[in-house]
């Protein structure tokens, strides 16, 4: 019997996830804020996780152990957006999207740590195609969030060379979740609250619509991912879904893109 581990497990993702896991067999533990209490319904157990909380987290291994002392696989599944301007908003905002986005990760894997040595397993990261894409004016909370986890990942990938453990990077592009659909509604609100960006932000908010609407279902990424699990021999990084636009830009010289940007922002 082979064992997963799934933090923010009730987003629309790691349900996709969680459903193809258990399908091929695998016991699950699904982890989420939004799980009030703990349960278990044949292979899958529901447990309360607060990401963002060592003590938590520990409470969460503690359950794990009860039934094993080997995790095939962990992912970390929970994540917000934050959208709006980096002088704007409230200094503390990078605190909580950093305390999801990259420590959530961080400190999931670090306390299962062992349990994923004993059975040589995969730690799969999950980053976001914003994680090499060049940094997007109203975008810089999030891009900062991901380019961050996408180093922690290549640092912890190198550490572990030497082992049997496999660490893998997926950077998923746009989906059909409540993430995907919470984004409009937070340009929305900055357009609303900004004082020095109206007209960016308006010009941004209908760019970021057009690319929301190439979202795929949820399901094609959740097949991709027991892929990732299972296959022998795993990429280093997988992109899903990636913008073609993003990546197009993301390819000019940095001169050329704060020309692209210096205009859009007028």
């Amino acid at each position: 019997m082979k064992h997963a581990v799934i933090f923010g497990g009730a987003s629309g993702l790691a349900q996709a996830s969680i459903k193809e896991l258990l399908s091929h067999g695998f016991v699950v533990f699904a982890c989420d804020l939004e799980y009030k209490e703990t349960k278990q319904e044949g292979n899958l157990h529901t447990i309360f996780c607060d990401i963002t909380s060592e003590e938590s987290i520990i409470n969460v291994r503690n359950y794990v152990i009860k039934f094993t002392d080997k995790i095939d696989v962990i992912s970390n599944f929970a994540g917000i957006v934050t959208l709006g301007s980096l002088v704007e908003l409230a200094p503390n905002t990078l605190d909580k999207i950093m305390a999801i986005n990259l420590l959530g990760t961080y400190k999931t894997n670090a306390i299962f740590f062992d349990l994923i040595k004993n059975a040589n397993g995969r730690i799969i990261n999950i980053s976001s195609e914003y994680a090499k894409i060049c940094a997007l004016p109203f975008h810089g909370y999030y891009g900062i969030s991901k380019h961050a986890l996408d180093i922690y990942n290549d640092s912890l990938r190198r550490e572990l060379s030497g082992t049997k453990i496999k660490v893998i990077c997926v950077r998923p592009g746009a989906f059909k979740t409540k993430m995907q659909q919470g984004v409009t509604n937070q340009f929305n609100k900055a357009l609303e609250a900004t004082k020095l960006y109206k007209k960016p932000l308006s010009k941004m908010t209908n760019l970021m619509t057009s690319e929301l609407e190439k979202a795929k279902p949820a399901e094609l990424f959740g097949k991709k991912y027991i892929k990732i699990v299972l296959t022998r021999h795993p990429k280093r990084v997988y992109k899903i879904n990636n913008s073609f636009k993003m990546k197009f830009l993301s390819i000019l010289p940095s001169s050329l893109q704060d020309f692209i940007f210096e205009k859009f922002m007028k």
